[in-house]
């Protein structure tokens, strides 16, 4: 009975040191998740020294985990959520038509602004009146 004892003792132990070092694991890998998001970011060494440092506190943890979460563009400037409609401009290879006065023929002009219609650039009353212009001159 005594040695039938020790072995249920060693087997718990056993099963407490492995459910610790997997717990252990677990937590050592959600401590250092942002700096693994943000690995591959412009400002991953400040990512990851937020994260080390004051990952401790909820606070700077999820800092670290927004940050490398955060979208950037080539320019490593966050790209915004919401994007004005004024702030929409059509693409530089495309030359507005108003730009250059009497050097396009009227269908060509109607080409262009139909264009900017469809890119998304003007509304479909501000093509109407372009219209109208054109074909009324």
């Amino acid at each position: 009975m005594k040695n039938l004892t020790i072995i249920f003792l060693a087997q718990d132990n056993a099963f407490e040191a492995v459910s610790a070092t997997y717990g252990l694991i677990i937590i050592l890998f959600t401590y250092i998740l942002p700096s693994i998001i943000g690995r591959n970011k412009r400002n991953s060494t400040s990512i990851t020294l937020i994260n080390i440092f004051l990952g401790w506190t909820l606070i700077g943890w999820v800092a670290a985990l927004i940050w490398a979460i955060n979208d950037e563009d080539e320019f490593g400037k966050s790209r915004p959520v919401f994007k004005h409609p004024l702030s929409i401009k059509p693409p530089a290879s495309m030359p507005l038509p108003f730009s250059q006065p009497g050097t396009k023929s009227v269908p060509e002009q109607l080409q262009l602004y139909k264009a900017l219609l469809d890119d998304g650039a003007i509304t479909l009353q501000e093509y109407d009146r372009q219209k109208q212009k054109l074909l009324n001159s």
